[in-house]
């Protein structure tokens, strides 16, 4: 059978004119309904004769998102002449799958020509041939195209090696917008599959380079793999089970060699020379495994979306048709948030809650009519702010280019710029965004988390959104600048259970203070207080230490800490650089600000960000 994912040129020719989108869970259902059952099918099939297959086809995942995004270069064959592609890098030499991708990219074909990339093909087979073994389930939303560049020296140089130390380890991941945490989570995925004795052996014989074994792996174990299993340093045949004893098992057995210091590769023991990454291990060891599963699941959805490849959704989209544009709205915002910095947060918070009704549309924006109640009056919406600013950028872009720029692009760059002009973190925003025409309070009230929501019904307000537990600590993280009202917290204060007492989970001292000198009585709808005392102004980690130190002001903000891996991300963002904290809270912004968007012959370009055309 001729590839169809290896022909670099057929596929990715064909892909050049296909109308795909921004990610999305359910991409294809109109163009190709039965894609993702078709290759489920196909894997629940053939995996349970193969289940050895499982892991090859994650680590293919895993090798194709680290070169040049998930985007299926690693699928590409090298040519005649002189270029060498992925395949030939030597981290490439022992993946297993390509075969597998093409039979499955063979009946997605026949029943949908052209319309399934090969990147798509291999996220969802990896997900489900996982899920075969016994697994977890993580959500792959789709709609990547498959690049036309695969170099083996790239893959030499970004795919994590072995023999990474920690540090290298965390630049490696940081690079491509992964955290610690991510680390350890997704090297969890070594508690399937096996190694060849050349990917360790020098652990065993040659560690310094003259003789000798690696101290950092346990005696016993280097003499029993010398013994039975890579018998001379120069075995590159002999395969060894990355978790002995369970690995076909999907558990938390991988973490438990790391901890013996049983772990193959150098770059598994480097995850307990770090504090922050022992300490999670640790903590998933003593933990229900479902912690682990959720937390892979995670970091699983993350990987997924590194540099991906999609369609008219893209950074600089206005360069051809108003090239002026991010740039008005970024003096615009620059000119004036610094003589208004509350105004950040009141943006940052516009735009969150724009994105968590019908996606990130600019329906918050319209005004009601007579026949309809909009976002705006909806009760979660009342307070908020920053409509006229951004109704001002709107008459200077429309001033500069009509018809041309959204309200939704415009709120999502005044946010991230706002945000910046009070020395807080940058991250990308994709423009092409197309507003929406529907805006109903009745929505906002049922859509977007509330103040007093607990951990379980915040991660299914998140889930909806396509959203994970690691998006949700990070951008709570934006409670770390600005103020609330009394009104949002203050049965905390008087009247938690409905009978005049205190919320438990709020430090007594915290709350007789505020009670004292802030929210003196429960009626008090007036009355602004700082989310994050003392540095308000400032975009900080302070936040998650006053969570930490039961002196945040919602219970959503508290019931963080109910959940042990959402507690496990703030223990690792307070004991980690502000940095970190930076990108990441930039990578989840990013990710909400994809939730839904309208693109192409969606929505409509308004003209008055208050009322749609006519």
């Amino acid at each position: 059978m001729r590839s169809k994912c290896l022909v670099a040129v057929v596929v990715l020719s064909a892909l050049a004119s296909a109308g795909a989108q921004s990610l999305e869970l359910g991409f294809y259902d109109k163009s190709c309904p039965k894609a993702e059952k078709l290759i489920s099918d196909f894997v629940k099939e053939h995996i349970p004769n193969a289940p050895s297959l499982a892991s090859p086809l994650l680590r293919m995942n895993f090798h194709d998102c680290f070169v040049r995004g998930c985007d299926a270069s690693v699928l590409i064959n090298s040519s005649t002449g002189a270029n060498q592609t992925e395949k030939a890098g030597v981290p490439n030499r022992t993946l297993r799958g390509f075969d597998f991708i093409d039979r499955v990219k063979a009946l997605v074909e026949a029943e949908c020509p052209g319309v399934v990339s090969c990147a798509d093909i291999i996220a969802l087979t990896a997900r489900d041939a996982v899920g075969v073994i016994g697994g977890p389930f993580w959500n792959v939303p789709t709609g990547r195209r498959d690049g036309l560049i695969s170099l083996a020296s790239e893959a030499n140089s970004q795919i994590p090696a072995p023999s990474f130390n920690f540090s290298s380890l965390q630049t490696s991941f940081a690079n491509k917008g992964l955290n610690i945490t991510d680390l350890v989570f997704l090297s969890g995925a070594h508690t399937i599959g096996v190694a060849h004795c050349s990917s360790f052996s020098n652990r065993l014989y040659n560690f310094t380079g003259k003789g000798g074994e690696d101290p950092s792996m346990d005696s016993s174990y280097v003499a029993n793999l010398k013994k039975n299993k890579c018998r001379s340093p120069n075995d590159n045949t002999t395969i060894v089970e990355m978790d002995p004893g369970s690995f076909r098992t999907f558990d938390l057995g991988y973490y438990r060699e790391v901890l013996k210091r049983r772990g193959l590769f150098q770059s598994d023991a480097a995850l307990i020379t770090d504090s922050a990454t022992k300490t999670l291990i640790m903590d998933l060891v003593s933990s229900p495994e479902e912690k682990f599963l959720r937390g892979f699941s995670s970091a699983m959805e993350k990987m997924g979306r590194v540099q991906v490849k999609t369609g008219s959704q893209v950074q600089g989209f206005y360069a051809p048709k108003c090239p002026n544009a991010e740039r008005i709205v970024f003096d615009y915002v620059r000119r004036h948030i610094p003589n208004a910095p509350s105004l950040a947060p009141a943006l940052l918070k516009l735009h969150f809650t724009d994105c968590f009704v019908r996606g990130c549309d600019a329906s918050v924006l319209l005004n009601s009519t007579s026949s309809n109640k909009a976002e705006k009056e909806a009760s979660s919406n009342l307070n908020l702010r920053g409509f006229e600013f951004i109704n001002r950028i709107k008459e200077r872009l429309e001033a500069e280019c009509p018809g041309v720029v959204s309200c939704a692009d415009i709120l999502s760059l005044a946010a991230r710029d706002a945000i910046g002009a009070v020395g807080g973190p940058h991250w990308r925003v994709v423009t092409g965004r197309r507003d929406g025409l529907i805006s109903k309070a009745s929505e906002a009230d049922e859509e977007i988390p509330r103040s007093d929501f607990d951990f379980n019904t915040l991660m299914r307000s998140f889930s909806s959104k396509g959203l994970n537990v690691t998006d949700l600590v990070y951008l709570s993280g934006a409670h770390t600048i600005g103020y609330t009202h009394c009104t949002f917290f203050s049965n905390r204060l008087y009247n938690f259970t409905g009978y005049a007492d205190q919320d438990p989970t709020l430090d007594a001292c915290y709350a007789e203070k505020l009670k004292e000198t802030k929210c003196k009585t429960p009626e008090d709808s007036k009355t602004l207080i700082e989310m994050d005392p003392g540095s308000a102004k400032s975009f900080d980690i302070g936040y998650y230490r006053n969570v930490l130190s039961k002196r945040a002001l919602f219970q959503s903000d508290m019931a963080l800490l109910t959940d042990s891996l959402s507690r496990s991300v703030i223990f690792n963002i307070v004991s980690a650089p502000r940095a970190d904290f930076y990108l990441d809270f930039a990578l989840a912004m990013e990710k909400m600000g994809r939730i839904m968007i309208k693109t192409g012959d969606e929505g409509e370009i308004r003209k008055n960000c208050a009322v749609v055309n006519n």
